[in-house]
């Protein structure tokens, strides 16, 4: 019997002390700039950061006033931007509240099929704007 409780301790401090180990920390730099849609900053919203092939990590950070701050790995990137607004006069009530409804306003060719990419230096002085446009080109 002291020997299965011995074992049992000894199994559990293996795997404890296992746990504390971390993956190395692979470098990140800074990225900043400017998003507008058809020359108006987008008030709030998100920007990620794919990496193109490789381990294909993403990023991401708010967008806030048009301004948006995050990190990134070095390397060339595949860009996604969502925004959305409230829709004027339109509520929805299903828990009892009115919420204003809001949609999605940023065309699916910035997000979800997006055709922007952004090549991030190793270094802190990435700046890289985004002008959008409702217009098809």
């Amino acid at each position: 019997m002291k020997f299965a409780s011995f074992s049992i301790f000894l199994t559990l401090g293996l795997c404890i002390s296992g746990c504390g180990s971390k993956a190395p920390q692979l470098p990140e730099y800074q990225v900043t700039g400017t998003v507008t849609f058809d020359g108006v900053p987008v008030d709030s919203g998100r920007i990620l950061m794919r990496e193109m092939g490789g381990s294909q990590r993403g990023y991401s950070g708010e967008i806030q006033a048009g301004q948006y701050l995050l990190k990134t790995g070095p390397g060339k990137m595949r860009v996604e931007i969502t925004a959305s607004r409230p829709v004027p006069g339109k509520f929805d009530n299903s828990n009892g509240t009115p919420e204003p409804v809001g949609e999605m306003y940023i065309p699916k060719k910035y997000n979800d099929a997006s055709e922007l990419t952004a090549e991030i230096q190793p270094d802190d002085k990435n700046v890289v704007p985004f002008e959008l446009t409702a217009k098809k080109k």
